[in-house]
């Protein structure tokens, strides 16, 4: 009888799991009727239609407080299918009225104050809507949800956990998703995170509230894909689609997976282009750039570049990309000075592990290595999980000389290819090549 060869039998079954790897996942003929030019959005009417309404009864009853409160809430709702950041801006101009009516009366208003900010990036200014709501002391279970929210995006991660263990319902879905975030974000520790997602995505699947199902089922597409789930992301994106086809940050997600896994440009700056006629904020612009560098296309990668600059120059976007606009001036225009001032600001305005990534960064770039490895090691390792900021810590470490814990944060990162996307991705890999 006679046998085939070991190192055939071992290339054949390497060719074959990596042709499986490999196989797309995304397919436009399952998306294509999503993404039709001039497509109407129909949330986006349903929502001016109760503008409408409530504006209406505005006009016949100055001062009404519910009805300023309701409009309030719908243009902070109106923001996510119009991307105008000027309807957030409304929306705080109609809180800050109502809360100085009833701000000793009620928390609600601070609540939606404080949410509002979070949407902003104005973290400190959120958490102190939420001392006050807590101040006030009514409703205080809606009130530590969101002095959770805060405290985690300010790096507090103590008062956070306190936040958490202070609620009594261990099962209920405000607790499982945040305890999840937790998992996730402070220990690093995705499989559980994904969990108990699942736990509350099972708790509110038939919840006849449409607006909880979307974000809880794209929150955990989300996370299959940082899990290297494809499928199941995609799967889930797709799911969305059918209740809401206007939920444009899963066509966003599938534009990422046919870039980024499939390595399909074509189909990825297709949905990018839909998602600039009917939802025009400055992330896309972003995502063709890294395109267009895949693609090694550098007139347009700095086109789009230029555009997203310009559009988030804008002040009152404020400090929401502030992260972009870091690894830009950090990683892609050298502009080192620039970056540091980035990363102070926003040590500022959140003190998290992930911006203190950032600032170790920018002393690297400015020749400071030694700053940048001392607030790597006090503020950044095993702190933060955030692919970025692995890569930030390989190349601290690199410059200081430090080759094996360079290799250990490169190899980190690695796990996060599908993240990073495969331009950052490569340098990973060529880096770990190097050393």
């Amino acid at each position: 009888m006679n046998k085939t060869p070991l190192n055939i039998l071992l290339f054949s079954f390497l060719l074959l799991f990596f042709s499986c790897k490999e196989k797309p996942v995304t397919n436009p003929d399952d998306y294509a009727k999503y993404v039709q030019q001039n497509k109407s959005n129909t949330g986006l009417q349903h929502v001016d239609s109760e503008i409408e309404f409530w504006s209406k009864r505005l006009e016949n009853s100055s001062g009404d407080i519910i009805a300023e409160t309701k409009i309030a809430g719908l243009y902070t709702r109106r923001f996510g299918y119009s991307g105008d950041i000027r309807e957030i801006i409304k929306a705080d101009s109609l809180y800050k009225k109502v809360n100085q009516l009833n701000r000793l009366n009620s928390s609600g208003t601070f609540r939606s104050l404080a949410s509002n900010c979070i949407t902003q990036h104005q973290f400190k200014q959120a958490l102190l809507y939420i001392d006050s709501a807590l101040a006030l002391g009514d409703d205080k279970y809606l009130t530590t949800l969101i002095e959770f929210d805060v405290t985690m995006e300010l790096g507090n991660y103590s008062r956070a956990r306190k936040a958490l263990h202070s609620l009594s319902n261990k099962k209920a879905f405000d607790y499982l998703i945040r305890e999840a975030k937790y998992k996730d974000h402070v220990e690093g520790d995705l499989p559980t995170a994904i969990e108990l997602m699942e736990q509350a995505y099972d708790k509110i699947k038939d919840n006849p509230n449409t607006a909880l199902y979307l974000w809880t089922k794209s929150n955990l597409g989300d996370m299959y894909g940082h899990a290297n789930r494809y499928q199941e992301s995609y799967n889930c994106y797709l799911e969305i689609l059918q209740k809401d086809p206007n939920y444009y940050h899963v066509l966003k997600g599938i534009a990422w997976l046919a870039f980024s896994h499939d390595k399909d440009v074509a189909a990825a700056k297709k949905i990018l282009y839909y998602l600039q006629e009917q939802h025009p904020v400055p992330d896309y612009d972003l995502l063709l750039a890294e395109i267009a560098t895949y693609e090694k296309d550098s007139a347009t990668a700095k086109k789009h570049m230029d555009k997203f600059m310009t559009a988030t120059g804008n002040h009152l976007y404020g400090d929401m990309y502030n992260k972009y606009l870091f690894a830009l001036e950090a990683d892609e225009l050298d502009n080192t000075s620039k970056a540091l001032a980035i990363a102070e600001k926003e040590i500022q305005n959140r003190p998290s592990p992930e911006a203190f990534s950032w600032l170790a960064w920018a002393y690297c770039e400015n020749g400071d290595v030694k700053k940048a490895m001392d607030i790597a090691r006090l503020y950044v390792e095993n702190k933060c999980y955030e692919p970025d900021a692995l890569y930030y810590l390989g190349m601290i470490y690199k410059a200081g000389g430090n080759k094996t814990a360079a290799r250990k944060y490169f190899a980190e990162a690695k796990l996060s290819s599908y993240e990073l996307g495969p331009v950052k991705a490569a340098q990973v890999q060529q880096l770990l090549s190097n050393l």
